[in-house]
């Protein structure tokens, strides 16, 4: 039967994580399925880093572990390489949309795509989330930092997708497309395995992860980690101009999810609300972190780099101390 669509629009919920795409897609395309949110709330949390900016490296690439849309068990995922789809690609991607997948994309060129956040201003291989067509404009909805570095759903020509897809592929790069739908399965907020897993978050300091050590630091020792790379951009070390803009604004998702998982386990046991209420405070300072830190990246402004140094590390022990306590609070009661 000849497919008589025109348009598909697919619906978006507000992401658990957004600092970048794929963990935007991993959460924002559950509005099938809300309950595989309860995922991120019971076990997505432990930020991690490199150590590699310490000899050379010019970012952290902070982020959370298993917080990609990739890393979920919980998708159906269909993976395309556009190496091998040629002049078909778009026909794939209407096929999958009309099928309710939303198709996410790497490796198109931002410079030629209408919208998109390095638009007409920088060459860059990049990736986002398409959640809708229509064949009348000739357009795709994108789900993705558009020019303003707003996350959100923007249109863009079908004609301007295809020629960020022609620039990397004459230059020998070829991206893939993901279809990826929520499966039926529900999953149930469990306060233990949440508490477990905030348990396993504090067990991190510079002994378990020194300087000298290799590979990623896991948990909150993140925080000391961050504030040396701060450091490494007040002296130089790191250049201005090379500066990673999306470190504070994880740290601050990083809270806000946080502070709603403690909500979650203070209702799911019966407990007031003492510590979630305190941590607000920990978001907030992690909400001032990142504005004197986009303020800094805009105008380089290099006078606040010590006083983010200072906040981070100090927000960083109030959350310890108010997470060893949300664990004291609930020893002996029934977390299942």
């Amino acid at each position: 039967m000849r497919n008589t669509k025109r348009s598909v629009e697919l619906p978006l919920v507000e992401p658990v994580y957004s600092t970048y795409h794929y963990q935007g897609a991993a959460t924002a395309i559950l509005a099938s399925n809300p309950s595989l949110c309860n995922r991120e709330m019971n076990e997505i949390l432990q930020l991690f880093c490199t150590r590699k900016f310490l000899n050379g490296f010019t970012t952290p690439e902070i982020s959370i572990a298993e917080s990609s849309f990739d890393a979920s068990p919980y998708f159906d995922k269909k993976k395309y390489s556009m190496q091998f789809l040629a002049g078909h690609v778009h026909f794939v991607i209407r096929k999958l949309l009309d099928a309710g997948y939303y198709v996410y994309f790497s490796g198109i060129d931002d410079y030629y795509v209408e919208g998109k956040s390095h638009y007409g201003k920088r060459h860059f291989k990049h990736d986002g989330c398409i959640c809708g067509y229509d064949l009348e404009s000739k357009t795709y909805s994108i789900y993705a930092y558009d020019q303003n570095w707003i996350y959100q759903k923007f249109k863009t020509p079908m004609k301007a997708f295809e020629n960020g897809r022609k620039a990397e592929f004459k230059a020998g790069v070829y991206g893939t497309v993901w279809g990826i739908k929520p499966k039926a399965e529900k999953l149930v907020f469990s306060p233990s395995t949440a508490l477990e897993s905030i348990e396993k978050y504090l067990d991190s300091d510079i002994g378990k992860y020194p300087e000298d050590g290799e590979g990623l630091v896991f948990g909150i020792v993140v925080h000391e980690y961050i504030a040396k790379y701060v450091d490494l951009l007040f002296d130089g070390t790191v250049p201005y101009e090379r500066m990673d803009s999306r470190v504070f604004r994880m740290i601050w998702e990083h809270k806000k999810a946080m502070l709603e998982r403690i909500k979650r386990i203070e209702d799911a046991l019966s407990l007031d609300h003492a510590i979630s209420d305190a941590y607000r405070e920990v978001v907030k300072d992690a909400d001032h972190c990142r504005m004197l830190y986009a303020a800094h990246h805009m105008k380089q402004r290099n006078t606040v780099l010590p006083v983010i140094r200072k906040k981070l590390l100090a927000l960083k022990e109030r959350e310890a101390a108010l997470l060893k306590a949300l664990l004291q609070k609930t020893k002996g009661e029934n977390t299942k």
